[in-house]
C-alpha cells in the first residue's frame, strides 16, 4: 500500500484538474499521516486518504471515480494475502532458518513437498489452471471480464435505439429506498427496487438489457422520490465469469435464476437509472440469462473441478467417509457420484431453458 500511494496514486491525484482535486482535498497531509502511524494498524490507516462525505473512507470509491484506470492496482494493493500464501511464506521462513538436525535431517525436500502440497491443493481449488493466481489477481480478472461483458454487450446494441445497457445493477427491497445513501444527489447506480423477500439470492446483476420503447430520458432529473410511469421490460441479464467450468455454471444456475424468478413475480417492479424512475413489465418473450466469459475450462480441468466438489462435499456431509479419510489419509469416491453431480447440472440447465433463454459467450 505504501508503494502504491506513493508511486502510483499519489502522483495522479496531484495531476487531475483542479475542479476534481477538490474532491481529495487533504490527500498529500492525510498520506503522510498515514504512513507514520504504527505498521500494526495495518490497511486502515489507509481509509483516511478517502475521507469525508463523498467517498466515506472508502479508498477503492475514490480510485473508482478519479482514476478508474488505477481499480486494478488498487485491489491488488488491498487485497489481504490468501491462506496459501501466508503458508508458503511460512514454510520460506523455516527454510531460512537453522536447521535442527534431530527434526530437519531431510529438511529441505520436506519443505519442497510441503509447497508441492501446497500448489495441488491450489490446482484442485481453481480447476487446474492459473495455480499461482491470487485472490487479488483473481478478482482484477473479474472486474475486467465485466467490464469486457459491458463493452461487448454496448456493441451489439450501438444500431438499436430502444435497447439499453446498465451495468452492475443493485436489487433492493423497496423498504430501504428513502436511506440516505440512495437520496445522494447525483447517484449514478442503477437500481431495480423490488417487494419481494430475497433471502438466500443474489443482491447485484453485473449487466442487464433494457427494452424501453418509449423515446426520451428524464435524465436532467437527479430526484430520486420521483415515479415516471414509464413502462419498460428487462429483455437480457447478463453474468460475468473469467473462467467458465461447472463451478461458474452452478453458480449461476443455482444462486442467479432463483433471484431472477423472485424479480418475475413481483408485480410492483421498478427500476432506477439516470435520474428516472420507469416499472418494469413482462416483456412478452422468454429472458436472455446470458453467461460471458474470458475462458473456457478444458475438459480435464472440469472434471478436476467435479472432483474436488465432489469430494469436499463428502467430507462435510458424510461422518463415514471422514473418519475414513483420517484413518487412512485419503477419501476414495465412486465415479458414479462425480456423474451424478453432472447429470444434476445437466438436469437444472434443461429445467432452466425451458424458461429462460441461456446463451453463452467466451470472448476471443
Amino acid at each position: 500500500m505504501k508503494e502504491f500511494c506513493l508511486e502510483i496514486l499519489q502522483p495522479r491525484i496531484n495531476a487531475l484538474s483542479p475542479e476534481d482535486r477538490l474532491k481529495a482535498p487533504n490527500f498529500d497531509d492525510a498520506l503522510q499521516d498515514a504512513l507514520q502511524m504504527p505498521k500494526d494498524k495495518g490497511m486502515q490507516t489507509f481509509h483516511r486518504l478517502a475521507s469525508g462525505r463523498v467517498y466515506k473512507g472508502k479508498l477503492i470509491d475514490l480510485v473508482s471515480d478519479l482514476l478508474p484506470e488505477l481499480v486494478v492496482l488498487c485491489i491488488k494493493a488491498t487485497t489481504p494475502l490468501t491462506d496459501d500464501e501466508i503458508l508458503l511464506h511460512a514454510i520460506d521462513h523455516v527454510d531460512d532458518a537453522p536447521a535442527d538436525e534431530r527434526n530437519f535431517e531431510h529438511k529441505h525436500e520436506r519443505l519442497e513437498a510441503a509447497k508441492k502440497c501446497v500448489a495441488f491443493f491450489q490446482s484442485q481449488d481453481n480447476g487446474g489452471i492459473n495455480s499461482n493466481i491470487n485472490h487479488g489477481v483473481s478478482k482484477a480478472n473479474g472486474l475486467e471480464c465485466e467490464h469486457l461483458c459491458v463493452e461487448w454487450l454496448e456493441n451489439q446494441k450501438r444500431d438499436d435505439d430502444d435497447q439499453i445497457v446498465l451495468s452492475n445493477v443493485l436489487i433492493n427491497n423497496k423498504k430501504t429506498k428513502l436511506r440516505s445513501k440512495y437520496l445522494i444527489r447525483g447517484n449514478v447506480r442503477s437500481i431495480i427496487w423490488t417487494s419481494s423477500a430475497r433471502d438466500g439470492v443474489c443482491s447485484e446483476f453485473d449487466a442487464v438489457v433494457l427494452q424501453a420503447p418509449v423515446p426520451g430520458l428524464n435524465g436532467d432529473d437527479e430526484t430520486i422520490d420521483l415515479e415516471v410511469e414509464l413502462p419498460t421490460s428487462i429483455s437480457e441479464i447478463w453474468e460475468a465469469k473469467y473462467s467458465m467450468g461447472p463451478s461458474s455454471l452452478h453458480d449461476v444456475l443455482s444462486k442467479k435464476l432463483p433471484a431472477i424468478r423472485t424479480l418475475l413475480e413481483d408485480g410492483d417492479l421498478s427500476i432506477y437509472y439516470k435520474g428516472s424512475h420507469r416499472r418494469l413489465v413482462e416483456s412478452g418473450g422468454p429472458m436472455t440469462l446470458g453467461l460471458f466469459g474470458m475462458e473456457l475450462l478444458p475438459p480435464e480441468n472440469a472434471l478436476g473441478q467435479l472432483r474436488s466438489t465432489a469430494i469436499s462435499y463428502a467430507l462435510s456431509t458424510n461422518v463415514d467417509a471422514a473418519l475414513h479419510a483420517v484413518e487412512n489419509g485419503f477419501i476414495e469416491l465412486g465415479v458414479e457420484c462425480i456423474l451424478d453431480d453432472l447429470r444434476r447440472l445437466r438436469q437444472k440447465y434443461i429445467d432452466s431453458n425451458n424458461v429462460f433463454n441461456i446463451v453463452v459467450k467466451v470472448a476471443a
